[in-house]
């Protein structure tokens, strides 16, 4: 019977309480929605699903996972039940493995079938499972790192074929009571059921070289290895072991580990110790007062230095690389100019961009202030929810700036290569980690008294349990993301906070109402001094830090920012429309000392000279000698728009260019004539740049495997309707082409000739009796036996398939 109609047969058994389970754990079966059990099936059975849910599984549940596939065969009907896998999983239980099963069950990764022939009166009560049939391929050739089977090798090396029975002889002159062997076939079966038995293994290894034993170590959790031909001494342990056909050659530099021989150095056990329960590393501990002192200047910090960062880039925009993203030297023109290391400035400049304050002007290829961004009019406590909500949803990694790709480049600032859309995931595991972590040590993060101190390792151990799928993810990604928590105040000194607890929780709001109780109020005042510089005391409100970062240049670091007038700062401020009594007076209602009598005269001093040249933007001239003509035009309404300004009695400037200029007065009734070559429209500033201004994939799209309880309630809807006998037709165009490839695959296992129904390129329909020799790319290749020709036929064509037996073609029950 066909595997997919059986686990069709197996979903339509289920509750409609097991079914929302099913599909709230892997919602992508019903993306887009299926008419019936046997497409669910089918869909349940493809390669890209089963990766999609073997990423979720935790460690225990892969590693049963694992060994149903390496001790069941579907095509003989060969199942396992936790008894039996028991003795495959070192320090495992019955009731442990029940559990397991019983959950793999559930996401449909197993599906039950009735008791083998060979099973025993106690186990026959027993409930007996087989993988989904596209688990072997999703697991990849080497499952729980081991090789391939021995027979598998013989077939695709010759050469390790040919060595097979010599080796026989040569295991045979060792003592082993192993019958001789003719064939290849004969030989790899020998060697096999040698290898097999625990006595014999023993009376191998007893005479084997030296440090044998630490090389079958190695290998028997990587099966495949580094080792070149060797040209001399043949008694080393990698020959040795090849000249006893226990491992295989694969080129002139790599060698495999067959898995018969990797099972017997594991100790006859596949998974060497099950961890059913997650790691509980041994953490230090910290004072709360200590960690909370640290994540609270930590937030400080971090908003004073994006704040600074607005200030810099709106003086001075970043110039992206041609290549994209931002330079070296870029980065380390900003970070002196915000008095911080290079790696800190490409956080923040990351930082910046994913949360909206910093846009990609497209016509000028630059990173400028947004410009409707409120960052300055907003308190700590929004500035802070800001960049940690933004923070979370971000599809970039920004620790990855500055490290290495393979071909060798760095990744940049703000470049493409920072992206990853698993970022939201992982940052959201890591929290819930964190979370875990610090609740199973024993401490509420908002209680009083000490708080487990959270290592990177430890982290990264505990989330490669839950998903060990992701375990490289983890790795690279974690420690640089805990860094970024650190800085955004969700860890202190190493432990979780208040704020991050409640972040992990997606309880940001509340987040930020602890945070706001925790900072002190913000102040409105700073001490002048007679040195020209003013001392803020602490943090200032947003809109007085505006003003002062106006009339003067920050120095220093710290929440005690100096802040120095110079002529230049205060030129800055009169160009932006302010004069020497506005200034004055904002100094005396914020100072909390008189303003000191150097700064009244360098304020008046500045403003006496300011302004005695004056430069304007002027894009066109109106130029005549009819004065009334032009006092005319000045005071026309419909003119308003062109931004005249007299300059003579006989020219006036405008903003508009040339043409457009010339266009308005013709529309005004006028006649001008245009003098010299014709101005061009200047090309406008990108003013569209707003929330796409980030960089590339930086904010998180809807999650397109999401699904609500109406969806799901109204998916079984359908299949219920559908009906339950998944066996008598209930099939779709989908299922069909599954099942098909179902059928292609077995008999490419089973080295066995089908009937093979299919469309030729004139669109007749043909049936032939084909032997299939692989399946990829949406093609299969076969060989015709009767015209001793190979051939391609690509799947869409095929209409069915029935697999033959060897003798007379005759038709098999599958």
């Amino acid at each position: 019977m066909s595997a997919i109609r059986d686990l069709a047969s197996d979903l339509a058994a289920r509750s409609d309480a097991q079914l929302r389970d099913l599909l709230a754990a892997r919602p992508d079966l019903i993306l887009p929605s299926v008419p019936d059990f046997a497409a669910l099936a089918a869909r349940a059975s493809t390669r890209v699903s089963v990766q999609r849910a073997l990423e979720n599984l935790t460690e225990p549940e892969l590693d049963v996972l694992t060994v149903v596939q390496l001790t069941t065969h579907g095509d003989i009907g060969q199942s396992t039940t936790a008894a039996w896998l028991r003795t495959e999983i070192s320090g495992a239980t019955v009731k442990v493995l029940d559990g397991l099963l019983a959950h793999l069950h559930a996401l449909a990764l197993v599906r039950r079938t009735p008791a083998p022939a060979d099973a025993s009166d106690a186990d026959r009560n027993r409930r007996f499972y087989l993988p989904v049939q596209s688990l072997g391929e999703a697991l990849g050739p080497y499952p729980a790192g081991l090789g391939r089977e021995l027979q598998q090798l013989a077939r695709l090396l010759p050469s390790y074929a040919q060595r097979l029975p010599a080796a026989v002889e040569l295991l045979r002159g060792l003592g082993l009571e192993i019958p001789a062997a003719g064939t290849t076939d004969d030989a790899a079966a020998v060697v096999q059921r040698a290898v097999s038995s625990p006595a014999s293994w023993e009376a191998l290894l007893a005479t084997a070289p030296e440090r044998t034993d630490e090389l079958l170590g190695r290998l028997s959790t990587s099966a495949v290895g580094t080792s070149p031909a060797a040209t001399g001494d043949d008694s080393s342990p990698i020959q040795w072991l090849i000249r006893h056909g226990l491992l295989a050659r694969l080129d002139a530099s790599h060698v495999e580990l067959p898995r018969v021989v990797g099972h017997a150095a594991r100790g006859h056990v596949i998974v060497g110790r099950l961890r059913p329960d997650p790691p509980s590393p041994d953490l230090g501990a910290i004072r709360t007062s200590l960690r909370d002192n640290a994540a609270h200047g930590a937030v400080a910090e971090t908003l004073r230095l994006v704040t600074e960062l607005v200030a810099v880039v709106d003086e001075h925009p970043i110039t992206t690389l041609r290549s994209g993203g931002v330079g070296v030297r870029e980065i380390r023109r900003v970070a002196d100019a915000l008095r911080v290391d290079t790696d800190q400035t490409s956080w923040l400049v990351e930082l910046g961009a994913i949360a909206g304050l910093l846009s990609l002007d497209v016509d000028t290829s630059r990173w400028r202030v947004e410009p409707k961004m409120p960052w300055l009019t907003q308190d700590r406590v929004e500035q802070w929810q800001l960049l940690v909500a933004a923070w979370q949803d971000a599809q970039r990694a920004p620790a990855l700036v500055g490290s290495q790709l393979t071909a060798g480049t760095t990744i940049n600032a703000l470049a493409a290569e920072a992206g990853r859309p698993d970022a939201p995931h992982i940052r959201s595991r890591m929290l819930t980690v964190l979370s875990a972590l610090s609740t199973a040590a024993g401490s509420e993060p908002g209680a009083s008294g000490r708080a487990p101190v959270l290592t990177e390792s430890a982290v990264v151990e505990r989330l490669t349990w839950s998903q060990p799928r992701l375990q490289r993810r983890f790795a690279r990604l974690v420690p640089g993301m805990m860094a970024e928590a650190t800085r955004l105040g969700l860890l202190g000194s190493g432990a979780l906070t208040e704020l991050g607890a409640l972040t992990a929780e997606g309880r940001l709001d509340d987040a930020a109402a602890v945070l706001r109780s925790a900072l002190p109020a913000p102040l409105r005042h700073f001490m002048l001094q007679a040195d020209l510089t003013a001392v803020a005391p602490g943090y200032l409100e947003p809109e007085v830090t505006a003003e002062l970062a106006l009339l003067s240049t920050p120095e220093g670091q710290g929440p005690a920012s100096i802040y120095r007038f110079s002529a230049d700062s205060l030129r800055r401020a009169f160009d932006a429309g302010q004069d020497a009594s506005s200034i004055l007076v904002f100094l005396a209602r914020h100072s909390a000392t008189d303003v000191p009598q150097p700064l009244k005269y360098l304020v008046d001093d500045t403003a006496s000279r300011y302004g005695r040249l004056r430069v304007g933007r002027a894009h066109s001239y109106v130029r005549s000698d009819d004065d009334a003509a032009l006092s005319a035009l000045l005071i026309d309404p419909r003119a308003a728009a062109l931004g005249l300004v007299q300059l003579a009695p006989t020219v006036v400037v405008s903003q508009a260019s040339g043409p457009e200029l010339a266009a308005v007065l013709r529309d005004l009734g006028y006649a001008p004539a245009l003098e010299g070559a014709p101005l061009q429209p200047s090309a406008g500033r990108s003013t569209s740049a707003g929330g796409s201004g980030s960089p590339s994939s930086s904010r998180v799209t809807l999650n397109p495997w999401t699904l609500s309880t109406e969806d799901i309630a109204q998916q079984i809807e359908v299949l219920r309707g559908a009906g339950t006998s998944p066996a008598s037709g209930m099939t779709t165009a989908e299922s069909d082409t599954l099942l098909g490839l179902e059928t292609l695959r077995k008999a490419i296992r089973l080295r066995s000739p089908v009937r093979l129904g299919f469309a030729d390129s004139q669109g007749n329909s043909t049936r032939q009796i084909l032997v299939p020799l692989s399946v990829s790319g949406g093609r299969v290749r076969v060989i015709d036996p009767d015209n001793e020709v190979e051939k391609v036929v690509s799947i869409h064509r095929i209409m069915d398939v029935e697999l033959l037996t060897l003798d007379e073609g005759a038709a098999t029950d599958a």
